[in-house]
């Protein structure tokens, strides 16, 4: 998954973010084994890098895991005051969480991934992750994405397609047909494809400024059958009708 444009970096700030993506991707706090198998560092470097971000007041230690803190919280509140685009989408999400009776939420594509601008979660149980990871090809809100853009512009982004669960889609040739899929019937279905015993469904929301999604997700068992697959993506279309009009 790449980031953008090739410049001039340092290594060790490069490897830091790649330890705190681990960690902020991970809806559990995760030991230092498994984060260096994720980041192919050594076990050792990791835990520099893990006890830097503790020192710092981004990590912070849970026994012998690590989990982002509550610093990210402050950072969040900061970057999203007085943002348009947020106060854009707050009632028609609001009002899609509440149709669905579900998790809704509204992402946008920035430097190749995913970042979630806004979830509604009154109805979310707490028992799956509220947020999407940064791969675009794991996820319903991700794929709806993909699937508007350029082949090359696709390319750039989808460099490799690691397997988050066993049913992600991590061969390429498979991902082409399921975006090939997907602008056929104007929506995307992401089967526990993300986190595990998650079921989602998206539509791309296009302006002049960006390249979105608006999606709604809820667990397996109970997101199903043809409300997964006929009343969710109908929802979903008139949603993003109203948001195209608002935000253009």
């Amino acid at each position: 998954m790449t980031t953008g444009a090739k410049t001039e970096t340092i290594e060790a700030t490069v490897r830091s973010f790649s330890v705190l993506n681990v960690l902020i991707d991970s809806p559990q706090p995760v030991g230092v084994t498994e984060i260096a198998a994720q980041t192919e560092m050594t076990k050792s470097t990791v835990y520099k890098h893990l006890n830097t971000l503790v020192v710092l007041g981004y990590v912070e230690k849970v026994n012998s895991q690590y989990k982002p803190s509550i610093r990210f919280l402050d950072c969040a509140r900061r970057v999203q005051w007085n943002d348009n685009l947020i106060q854009a989408v707050r009632e028609p999400v609001d009002e899609l969480a509440e149709m669905a009776n579900e998790l809704a939420g509204f992402v946008i594509e920035r430097s190749g991934v995913a970042i979630d601008i806004y979830c509604a979660d009154r109805y979310y149980s707490g028992t799956f992750p509220a947020y999407n990871t940064r791969h675009l090809h794991c996820s319903a809100a991700g794929k709806a994405i993909l699937a508007e853009l350029s082949e090359e512009r696709i390319s750039s982004i989808v460099d490799e397609t690691p397997s988050l669960t066993e049913h992600t889609i991590s061969d390429r040739d498979t991902l082409q047909v399921e975006l090939d899929r997907i602008r056929e019937r104007g929506f995307s279905l992401d089967r526990q494809e993300q986190f595990s015993n998650v079921n989602s469904v998206a539509v791309s929301v296009q302006t002049r400024s960006f390249v979105g999604s608006v999606y709604v997700s809820g667990q397996a068992n109970e997101l199903s059958g043809k409300r997964f697959e006929e009343n969710i993506p109908g929802l979903l279309l008139s949603v993003e009708r109203a948001l195209v009009s608002t935000l253009e």
